[in-house]
């Protein structure tokens, strides 16, 4: 890529890592859709990218780029979020006067079905998490995915809200402090049983884990990744033949469900989700209507 293309390209994921404050797998995807963009325009002009390039754009060539996306199989969540990734960059181009104006502006996102969350039983979620201790080999790391499994159907936390957690954060009597989307911070209750099978795993752990260090870490002693929970998940589903809608948000979908179900307010259930906004939440309500 042309340098000077290159640094804005740069100070644009800066402002939206520091100053847009977006999620780590946000930026991650808005990145890596801009990079594809650029790289399908180095062969769709035949030239190197570059900024001229980029002021002459017409809506023909985005549009190119989205067809090519659809040819190599990208769903309409993808396309549309790409669209949201081109608008975010060139209209940084423009805040910054690098360019005057651009055609992706015209271009509107396609329609999405919101589909609705598919909750777990609630006695199925606890085989769930009882399969996942048993199903492995090491002790340790059975006791680790079941304390995952509970922190995601007990607290209703995000994967990766779960496994971001230091041990120091677990250290209150009865709650934890989540750092949520967007580095928001909410306040989560953490009844008894799950703090005792925290407990528990990390008697058992190989590695001493002090206050600082990765609560949930794997066999390198390094923090866990999002992947081995689904690839453990993936175990129980084959052991229990569950279908593949059984995730780990699953898991969460069915914390917000089961609680609405039982008589929770909507307004709570938002705060223990950290749900930005009500409507989100209401989904679950939608889950309960159609259930009914």
């Amino acid at each position: 890529v042309d340098i000077i293309l290159e640094k804005h390209f740069n100070n644009w994921i800066d402002n939206l890592s520091n100053i847009r404050d977006l999620s780590e797998n946000t930026v991650i995807s808005y990145k890596n859709d801009i990079q594809k963009f650029l790289a399908f325009l180095e062969t769709h002009l035949d030239s190197l990218p570059n900024i001229n390039n980029l002021k002459k754009l017409e809506i023909s060539d985005f549009r190119s780029f989205l067809s090519y996306q659809r040819s190599n199989g990208i769903n309409s969540n993808s396309i549309a979020r790409n669209i949201s990734s081109l608008k975010s960059f060139f209209n940084h181009l423009i805040k910054e006067n690098v360019i005057e104006s651009s055609a992706i502006s015209s271009l509107k996102s396609p329609k999405l079905k919101k589909s609705l969350p598919r909750p777990i039983d609630s006695k199925l979620a606890i085989e769930v998490i009882r399969c996942a201790e048993t199903i492995e080999n090491e002790k340790w790391i059975g006791l680790r995915n079941k304390s995952i499994l509970m922190l995601l159907y007990g607290c209703g936390l995000r994967i990766s809200e779960a496994l971001n957690l230091n041990y120091d954060d677990i250290d209150n009597e009865d709650h934890i402090l989540i750092k949520g989307k967007g580095d928001k911070e909410r306040i989560v209750p953490m009844m008894e049983y799950i703090k005792k099978g925290i407990m528990d795993y990390i008697a058992e752990c190989p590695k001493e884990i002090r206050a600082e260090d990765p609560l949930f870490i794997g066999k390198r002693m390094n923090r866990l990744s999002p992947r081995i929970i689904q690839y453990a998940l993936e175990k129980i589903r084959n052991s229990l033949s569950l279908p593949e809608t059984a995730t780990p948000h699953a898991l969460r979908h069915s914390f917000a469900t089961h609680l609405l179900d039982s008589g929770g307010d909507l307004r709570t259930i938002q705060e223990l989700l950290g749900h930005s906004s009500l409507s989100t939440t209401q989904r679950y309500t939608k889950v309960e209507t159609k259930k009914l």
